[in-house]
């Protein structure tokens, strides 16, 4: 085995005990989290009838200038998320935040295609993209015992944006212009995150991981080169990867990357295809749509209890599970009776969707330690763009054909079911002569 439970000869310490020291950089991820809504697609879809009005476009033709906004930004990602292995966490996050609010003071001044496909790009760069990879590389590296509840605690940033985003944009909208909100927006980060930055990185006593420049200076100490010109180094009896090294070992492509294709293909396919699903399931919309409140209670649960058993049993053991709510949920829709079934589907869908966040990001962590983690973790952006992609018109195209919800729902079975298994046996292996050691 490559390692022991993660907390194995490490500090042991509870929930509370570590809240109440930790809450700095605990907030420091959860602002991050937040403000990440700035280019995520719930926020930017609210904007989308003014947009379309303004430019005279089709819902089609604005959902494929997005797309292609969003897969170049995950491209650049490849590229971009390489900072995280060279700038210290409180300046990276100085940098994105800034770029991210100038993002967001351009798309306020859109006036065509070409401007409005470079304003997405930017804000899914530095919005989806960046800011989320800064917070959750920098909370893995400096965490080892508490790294999945420190994940999952942050991603509570997201789950607050979701609930109170969408209404206060509704409601500004009833007397603020979209375009003078976009240049309202910026003044949440500048104004609530980038004045307090650092007093909310100070490290603190229960951060058991090096972060990056305790890495670096071990590596410094004894003798070893981390400018990249290696494969894999081994530091204080850790190895760490390259990404280079990364994309040449078989658990990545039997195993790893499954873990973050399949929930994506599954979550975003099966609710774009709603409306028609809720057809299917014989019940009304308004029924299928008041199930939501469940799916946003257990995804927030799944979070947590990932992150809980991430650090008790090791983001290797529990990762490969975090796919099996999506079998359960599929098997409730598909076999279930009108509106109970509906009702188990948005409970274990919930699941489905908050557990990978931490387990997937520990995983990463502990397979291929954290030297180099923000140019592994950025492979995985385009990964989970290609599969959200596919899914909806892969799916539209089995319903146009005639193949109803059994079709649909074995899809998604088999894919979770096969990755699962897969997960698991690649997760437990070693590469050959190699040992990639926890972080």
């Amino acid at each position: 085995m490559n390692s022991p439970s993660p907390a194995h000869g490490r500090l042991q310490v509870g929930t509370a005990e570590f809240v109440r020291v930790e809450w700095r950089f605990l907030l420091f991820g959860m602002a991050m989290a937040f403000c990440s809504s700035l280019g995520q697609t719930f926020f930017i879809s609210l904007f989308s009838a003014e947009i379309r009005a303004e430019l005279d476009l089709s819902h089609g033709a604005f959902g494929s200038y997005y797309a292609l906004a969003t897969t170049a930004s995950a491209i650049s990602l490849v590229w971009l998320g390489k900072l995280a292995d060279t700038m210290r966490v409180e300046r990276l996050a100085l940098f994105v935040i800034c770029c991210l609010c100038a993002s967001a003071m351009l798309f306020s001044q859109v006036f065509s295609v070409v401007t409005l496909v470079f304003g997405l790009y930017l804000l899914r760069l530095f919005g989806q993209g960046m800011t989320s990879h800064t917070h959750t590389t920098a909370m893995a590296r400096r965490y080892v015992a508490a790294r999945g509840r420190a994940l999952s605690l942050a991603q509570m940033g997201m789950t607050a944006a979701e609930s109170v985003g969408p209404a206060s944009v509704v409601a500004l909208l009833a007397f603020l212009d979209w375009r003078t909100l976009w240049l309202l927006l910026p003044l949440i980060p500048l104004v609530g995150l980038v004045p307090f930055l650092p007093v909310l990185t100070r490290r603190t006593r229960f951060q058991d991981g090096g972060g990056l420049e305790g890495v670096r200076a071990a590596a410094a100490s004894a003798g070893i080169d981390d400018s990249g010109s290696e494969d894999i180094i081994t530091i204080d009896g850790i190895t760490h990867w390259r990404r280079r090294a990364v994309l040449r070992d078989r658990r990545f492509w039997i195993g790893v990357i499954w873990l973050t294709m399949v929930p994506g293909f599954s979550v975003t396919g099966l609710l774009f295809h709603q409306i028609y699903l809720s057809e299917v399931a014989g019940v009304t919309l308004t029924t299928w749509a008041a199930n939501y409140v469940f799916y946003a209670a257990f995804a927030v649960i799944g979070t947590l209890v990932a992150g809980q058993l991430v650090d008790r049993y090791s983001a290797r053991r529990v990762a490969p599970h975090t796919l099996f709510p999506i079998t359960l949920a599929c098997l409730a829709l598909w076999l279930g009776d009108g509106p109970f079934g509906v009702l188990i589907f948005f409970i274990f869908f919930g699941l489905a969707s908050g557990m990978p966040h931490a387990a997937v990001s520990a995983a990463l962590a502990e397979l291929y330690g954290t030297r180099y983690l923000g140019e592994v973790k950025a492979v995985f952006m385009p990964l989970g763009v290609f599969s959200s992609a596919l899914s909806p018109m892969l799916m539209g195209l089995l319903i146009d054909l005639g193949f109803g919800m059994a079709t649909l729902m074995g899809l998604n079975i088999a894919l979770a079911v096969l990755s699962q298994i897969a997960a698991m046996r690649m997760l437990k292996a070693n590469p050959a002569g190699r040992l990639a050691g926890a972080a």
